[in-house]
């Protein structure tokens, strides 16, 4: 009698135990299926929003507040800007692609582009000549990360900055993908300048323009924001640099062929910048870098060189000549 009451308390909680995993089974082959369900359902949305980019890129030679070159303006300084209604189109006059129109897309700041394009997905837009393969332009967000994106491509002839005219494709992408944070690199410092004024280089080595708002210089004794006037918006665009200078006035005088130039908040670089040592750091939010220096030992000390970071992301600095704008 009791093996046969341990032999029925085993099958019911047998019972139980197998209808409390077919509840769970069902409970997540649902959810799942529900998430499958949104998954397509954003799928089938991204294949017109992406025709409807690649159509607004292909449509026009663009124009930005009555100007059609619009190649020519920045994202967020000048009387006429790359924001606010620009219609980012990349032919030329005649039709084909225009590669000094394409290659403007790199002053756009990955949200700003976005949104003169009313897109909300991740995007990235790439142009490639077909002989020999090589890429133009290469704009947007990680696509090699992507878990799930749509393409859509337009063969087209590009005309070249010198005037030829190639066989090109014109690829725009969206996709979901992690949200990968913007970083900028200082890469040279002028502390001890023989004549002119101080300044420091700063360099974006991403794919899409990064904005200055909230970036923070500081020495040992003071720190200044990377600043514009009420009406404009500092980036620096992709694979660029940038010189913040003490008197920017005065550093585009000695040194012409810089296009981007800024200033801070007070007119010095931290305190300024000590002649005999000191110590720079370049920060925002919780990104931040330091460059310390000695005169005696690093160099650079008022003998018209200045402390050039070996490369972009390297440790070491070398005492050279200067090179600003071009890392």
């Amino acid at each position: 009698m009791r093996r046969d009451e341990q032999g029925v308390t085993h099958v019911i909680e047998y019972t139980l135990a197998l209808t409390l995993f077919i509840m769970l089974l069902h409970s997540f082959t649902t959810t799942m299926e529900f998430r499958l369900g949104v998954d397509l359902d954003r799928q089938d949305q991204r294949y017109p929003a992406v025709r409807e980019v690649l159509g607004e890129l292909t449509g026009s030679v663009g124009n930005a507040s009555g100007v059609e070159a619009w190649e020519t303006l920045e994202w967020g300084t000048g009387e006429t800007q790359l924001r606010n209604g620009t219609i980012v189109g990349l032919l030329a006059s005649d039709g084909v692609l225009s590669e000094a129109k394409c290659q403007a897309l790199a002053k756009f700041p990955y949200g700003g582009l976005r949104e003169e394009l009313g897109v909300n997905e991740e995007l990235a837009i790439e142009v490639r000549t077909l002989s020999p393969d090589a890429q133009v332009i290469f704009w947007g967000g990680d696509l090699d990360s992507a878990s799930i994106s749509v393409t859509e491509e337009r063969l087209l002839l590009l005309r070249t900055t010198g005037g030829d005219e190639v066989p090109a494709k014109l690829r725009v992408s969206l996709f979901e993908a992690p949200f990968v944070s913007d970083s900028l690199y200082l890469t040279e410092i002028m502390y001890a300048p023989t004549s002119g004024t101080e300044w420091i280089e700063l360099y974006n080595p991403h794919d899409t323009a990064i904005m200055l708002s909230g970036w923070k210089l500081s020495d040992l004794e003071e720190d200044d924001l990377i600043t514009g006037t009420a009406t404009e918006q500092l980036s620096i665009p992709a694979r660029t640099a940038a010189v913040i200078a003490s008197n920017p006035t005065i550093f585009a005088s000695d040194y012409p062929s810089v296009s981007y130039v800024f200033g801070v908040e007070d007119s010095a670089l931290g305190n300024g910048l000590g002649d005999t040592g000191d110590s720079l750091t370049l920060s925002y939010g919780a990104l931040s870098y330091t460059k310390s220096w000695e005169a005696t030992t690093d160099g650079a000390d008022g003998d018209g060189n200045s402390l050039t970071r070996d490369c972009s992301t390297c440790d070491g600095w070398t005492a050279t000549t200067a090179t600003p704008g071009a890392v």
